[in-house]
């Protein structure tokens, strides 16, 4: 065998191990995508859970919709999620400089 086949012989594996490599990295990609994709879907679930076991007190106790809708009152800051709810709106920030 001849340095230059075992040269070549070399580039080929190097190219191999290469591409090799970039499938491991593509796999790992695939992989934690899904992973953050489950989390964020479980994240919705629960949050869809809360809401309707949330309805469900309130629609249930009188004095529980009035805590709650307070705490939503305080916790609540931009308008058009106030309006889902009912609540009063808040007023817009100005950030205009008087002339």
């Amino acid at each position: 065998m001849g340095i230059d086949n075992l040269e070549q012989q070399i580039a080929k594996q190097e190219e191999r191990l290469k591409q090799l490599k970039a499938q491991k990295q593509a796999v790992l990609a695939r992989e934690k995508k899904k992973v953050a994709e489950q989390q964020r879907k479980d994240d919705t679930r629960r949050k869809i859970l809360l809401g309707s076991f949330l309805q469900k007190q309130i629609s249930n106790d009188d004095s529980e919709k009035q805590r709650i809708m307070a705490q939503l009152n305080q916790y609540l800051t931009e308008n058009r999620d106030r309006q889902l709810f009912d609540l009063p709106l808040l007023e817009e920030k100005k950030n205009e400089t008087a002339l």
